[in-house]
């Protein structure tokens, strides 16, 4: 049976990420893969952690999840926003996804401009309603609460049809092997279609999501137009962005 600080500490770790493999969990605990998997079954039976193929992932409970997520990091996020909303033009159609850092966009773009905002975060909603001049296209028909993001898109065929000049995108992870990642398939998804049908493409990622990976690729580097990020990132990432032709901008 597994004692308490052992699960303590595995908790703590899988808190760090929104998802971790079996084999990262083996590694850090120096432990076997069999005990791993052993002791993600124990946990998982008291309804602590998520299974997916080849690792899991920490439930949080609903209410506080996305306001501290939403709060870490956010004179960083903020200084991210409003770089990136220096990039939004008058007339342009926009795509907004439910990233924390994403969703303070729209704090900072100019209310005289005539925009059409496709997004699905609820809070970035509520906000764009409040300007007379911009028009608001809903992604999404099912409230997902941990992220108060929309998911389950039912017309495929009209958001595959939309022409967008640029398209803001968060993530919760980042590596050079992994590339820009997201713990929920729907989610992804969405991020990866709306990319496709934009133009220009930006990640606005803080300095705290580099090194982490979630479960599902959405991007790589070189799929963005431009890395937005802050703080003091590992140098390597800044020697592959500069080796392998990607822009970047720290704010």
């Amino acid at each position: 049976m597994i004692n308490s600080q052992r699960k303590k500490e595995i908790l703590d770790y899988l808190s760090d990420a929104d998802y971790r493999s079996i084999k990262e969990i083996s590694e850090h605990f120096n432990v076997s893969l069999n005990t791993t998997k052993l002791i993600g079954e124990i946990i998982e039976e008291e309804n602590l952690v998520e299974k997916f193929y080849g690792g899991v992932s920490l439930i949080r409970k609903h209410g506080s999840t996305y306001d501290s997520r939403a709060a870490a990091n956010h004179g960083e996020k903020k200084k991210i926003a409003q770089y990136a909303a220096s990039l939004v033009k008058d007339r342009d159609f926009i795509f907004i996804d439910a990233g924390t850092t994403a969703t303070l966009l729209v704090d900072y773009i100019n209310r005289d401009y005539h925009l059409t905002i496709v997004t699905n975060n609820v809070h970035t909603m509520s906000k764009v309603i409040e300007v007379e001049n911009w028009d608001l296209i809903v992604v999404g028909s099912k409230l997902k609460h941990s992220s108060h993001s929309l998911v389950n898109v039912h017309d495929w065929d009209y958001l595959n049809s939309l022409n967008l000049n640029k398209a803001f995108l968060a993530t919760s992870g980042y590596t050079i092997k992994s590339g820009a990642t997201n713990p929920d398939t729907a989610d992804a998804v969405i991020k990866s279609s709306m990319m496709k049908r934009s133009n220009e493409n930006f990640l606005l990622i803080d300095s705290s999501k580099f090194d982490q990976t979630s479960l599902i690729t959405f991007a790589e580097a070189d799929h963005f137009s431009e890395i937005i990020t802050g703080g003091a990132i590992p140098p390597y990432y800044t020697e592959y962005f500069e080796k392998n032709n990607i822009a970047y901008h720290i704010v």
